[in-house]
């Protein structure tokens, strides 16, 4: 599992991160309650998603959303490392 970046839409943060079973030009993005794929074909969806820097997401929140719904995720301990 690989951090691809983070975005923000609107107030909201979001992670964007790929599974190595992902294909090059899939990934997923989460906001710590729900993953949603974002592929070549539903990328319109996703246009007013705007990068942001790791240090401007909030991402002990989105760490405490994974950790009170599904604490086997994946990403939870890569997210926390990422914080330190």
């Amino acid at each position: 599992m690989v951090i691809v970046g983070y975005y923000a839409h609107g107030n909201k943060h979001y992670v964007a991160f790929k599974d190595e079973t992902d294909a090059k030009d899939r990934f997923m993005i989460t906001d710590g309650f729900h993953d949603r794929p974002v592929t070549e074909r539903n990328q319109g969806k996703y246009e007013g998603y705007v990068k942001i820097d790791k240090t401007e997401c909030n991402i002990k929140k989105i760490i405490g959303r994974i950790r009170g719904t599904r604490p086997w995720h994946p990403l939870l301990r890569l997210l926390q490392k990422e914080v330190g």
